[in-house]
């Protein structure tokens, strides 16, 4: 059995203005209240690097896999993770590394081959990572659009859409009171079935650490359908985690 997953912690958030007048205030309002509920600018662009430990289930292939996760990362060129699944009783080690560009995966310590639609999955975390970092306000390459209003979990939420050349659009949704990214939408390759699916990201929970806002418990929807659900029970913030860790033992 082919079993693969990326770090349920890779949400993404850029900042950008696009449309009309009236858009761009809307979109303006709706990041500003962001930045600011998440912890700040200034918070937010001082954390450099990550270190999280987490555990939930998966649903897959008809099975409840119950897991847990670590994950390293210097967003978002670099991270890894390590997770140890209890299949039918039975216990399965996948180690996941990106680093520049490269990657490798580790199943029970085996070799699993990359395939072009498993690197396009690495990309796509390694994009949404620096989606996640508000450093990037003045940057054209992305356009924004307005989405409105949605309920997420029965509360309003502001929807954002991120569209970036070569990139699939992410569509992110903010709760209307507080600020917080509730939400995050997108198309993914499911690699059990090789067919795209609409994943949707719902953060339920969050913690502070060192002032900053971070998930705390995330629901991950597949066209729908449960596929994980994951608590974040540690996170450490460092300066730099040493390139050796992401290479290929």
């Amino acid at each position: 059995m082919r079993i693969f997953v990326t770090s349920a912690l890779a949400v993404g958030l850029v900042l950008g203005l696009s449309g009309g007048v009236r858009a761009q205030d809307e979109i303006k309002a709706v990041i500003e209240k962001a930045i600011k509920a998440h912890g700040g600018k200034e918070k937010i662009e001082k954390q450099k690097a990550v270190r999280t430990k987490s555990q939930g289930k998966l649903e897959i292939m008809g099975l409840t896999l119950p897991f847990t996760q670590e994950v390293a990362a210097n967003p978002p060129e670099q991270f890894k993770e390590s997770m140890s699944l209890d299949v039918m009783g039975q216990k399965v080690d996948v180690v996941t590394a990106y680093s520049k560009g490269k990657a490798w995966i580790s199943r029970n310590g085996e070799d699993v081959l990359i395939t072009d639609e498993i690197m396009d999955v690495l990309k796509d975390v390694a994009y949404a990572m620096k989606l996640g970092r508000f450093a990037f306000v003045s940057d054209k390459s992305f356009e924004l659009s307005a989405l409105g209003e949605i309920k997420v979990e029965n509360k309003p939420a502001l929807g954002i859409k991120v569209a970036s050349k070569g990139h699939k659009d992410i569509n992110l949704f903010f709760d209307k009171e507080s600020g917080l990214m509730v939400k995050v939408e997108k198309q993914s390759r499911d690699i059990a079935s090789g067919k795209d699916v609409l994943e949707e990201r719902i953060i339920t929970e969050y913690q502070d650490i060192d002032g900053l806002k971070v998930a705390k418990k995330v629901i991950v929807k597949r066209d729908g359908s449960p596929f994980m659900d994951l608590e974040v029970t540690e996170v450490k913030s460092v300066d730099k985690i040493d390139d050796s860790e992401f290479a290929k033992p």
